[in-house]
């Protein structure tokens, strides 16, 4: 189910801006909550594994089409402290969604669950049906809405990103002009477009390790806490909410200053801060360094992921923004399944003891690959102008 659900995600979010050009922001989030209605309703009444499967990759064909829609909105809109409310609320949905099923499975089975999840999309859709009722506003002559405008003012049939779908493939390129005249290429021109690729390029590669950098924290702590630290259930379910409480406080918390904190300060401390929590967990003189370890691993990847986001219309523009968020969510699906699935081979092999060093090999990874994105998106990238935070 995990690798139906990844290849379906992966799959939608390398075409969802397309989607979103062709449709809009509000119907593509529409469409993702219909889907994952439509998903929620399988699972209750799938009479075989195969239906399940196929429900389950409905669901994760869903997040990928509403988690590139509302990055994208967002991060074009330079609102970097509503995209860290946004990557809060993740936080809370993994908080909750445990409870809820738990609830369900302790009443009856675990299928009325997901009745809650079907009640939250229908929900979801009708939201973003009423607020597009409210959205006002035309596209730019160009085709390409302003910054600032994005999420509220962009019509729902209009092309919020770019004016003509681009293929995904075709999307780094432009027309190429003729050979001689003033539309010759220059070499700073090639220059651009080659830089452009590798920033793209090389902030997928940061993706992939950033979400398998928390989500194989978070999913394999309560196995290490049981395993090397030798807790009993209760201390390890407690240290796995401390990770994933340390992660969500952390994103409300940069969510809550006046002052705009700037989105590669964040990427940095976070990085090095995170290195910090891995060697705790790695050298574990006590128990409790290693579980303090974890919970500063999760405060200081919280923000990392929201100003990776909010980073990339900077990196390589505006019009190009909405492609390449949504290639990175695909990414992020793949480095959460893939580099989670690499740990608990190395752990097959060698034993969980190997939890510490497996995060620190992963935070530096994080770290070569921030600093060259950064050192390759420098002065000299695309740096389009964009709107001011707000809140």
């Amino acid at each position: 189910m995990l690798i139906a659900g990844t290849i379906g995600a992966v799959a939608v979010s390398s075409v969802v801006g397309l989607v979103i050009a062709r449709i809009g922001i509000a119907r593509t989030v529409m469409l993702g909550g219909a889907v994952a209605a439509l998903g929620a309703l399988g699972l209750i009444a799938s009479p075989a594994f195969w239906t399940f499967v196929l429900a389950g990759t409905a669901i994760a064909v869903s997040a990928a089409l509403i988690d590139s829609s509302i990055n994208s909105a967002i991060a074009l809109a330079g609102r970097n402290r509503l995209l860290n409310l946004v990557h809060g609320s993740y936080g809370i949905g993994t908080t909750i969604g445990p409870l809820v099923v738990t609830a369900a499975v302790l009443a009856i089975s675990w299928r009325p669950a997901y009745g809650f999840l079907f009640v939250a999309d229908i929900a979801l859709v009708a939201g973003w049906s009423l607020a597009g009722r409210n959205i006002g506003g035309s596209p730019s002559p160009s085709g390409v809405v302003p910054a600032a405008e994005v999420p509220l003012a962009a019509p729902l049939g209009a092309a919020p990103l770019a004016a003509a779908p681009l293929a995904p493939g075709a999307a780094l390129a432009s027309p190429a002009p003729a050979e001689d005249g003033p539309g010759a290429p220059t070499p700073a021109t090639r220059l651009t477009r080659a830089r452009l690729v590798t920033v793209v390029a090389l902030g997928l590669i940061v993706f992939m390790v950033y979400t398998g950098f928390e989500a194989s924290a978070g999913q394999w702590a309560a196995s290490f806490d049981r395993g090397p630290l030798h807790l009993g259930a209760g201390a390890a379910g407690l240290s796995t909410f401390g990770y994933w409480g340390a992660l969500t406080l952390a994103r409300f918390g940069l969510a809550v200053p006046n002052r705009r904190i700037a989105p590669l300060s964040v990427v940095r401390w976070g990085c090095v801060i995170a290195v910090l929590g891995a060697v705790l967990v790695w050298w574990r003189p006590a128990t409790v360094v290693a579980l303090l370890g974890l919970v500063i691993i999760g405060g200081a990847l919280a923000g990392v992921f929201p100003a990776l986001v909010a980073l990339t219309p900077e990196r390589v523009g505006e019009e190009m923004a909405g492609h390449v968020i949504g290639w990175q969510i695909g990414a992020a699906g793949l480095g959460s399944a893939g580099i989670s699935a690499l740990f608990g081979v190395v752990f097959q092999h060698y034993g969980l003891k190997e939890f510490g060093p497996a995060l620190m090999v992963v935070a530096v990874l994080l770290i070569i690959g921030s600093v060259v994105l950064e050192r390759v998106a420098g002065p000299a990238a695309l740096r389009p102008t964009t709107a001011p935070a707000a809140p």
